[in-house]
């Protein structure tokens, strides 16, 4: 899985927000904002990664335990499911 291609992660008043370009401002109205934690899952997910591979790298980055690991990656992909920000979901 990986971000489709059109947005921009971008720092506003000290906030990191992500913003549709081009035509995905027709699908995707407003703006998802992301803590130090999503920011730097946002940018695995510029390149295919796996599920198990966010887990892994977020886990060994934060010092995080296998399970709480898994509970952020899943809780950041849930809400980038919902508003289809990600293409090839496997």
């Amino acid at each position: 899985m990986k971000i489709k291609e059109g947005f921009v992660v971008r720092e506003i008043a000290d906030s990191i927000v992500v913003v549709p370009t081009g035509d995905l401002l027709k699908e995707y109205r407003g703006m998802l904002t992301l803590n130090k934690s999503g920011q730097f899952i946002w940018q695995l997910l510029q390149n295919e990664v796996t599920e198990e591979e966010l887990i892994a790298k977020l886990a060994e980055k934060y010092h995080l335990e296998q399970e709480k690991a898994k509970a952020d990656i899943e809780a950041f992909l849930h809400t980038l499911r919902e508003k289809k920000i990600l293409e090839n979901d496997l």
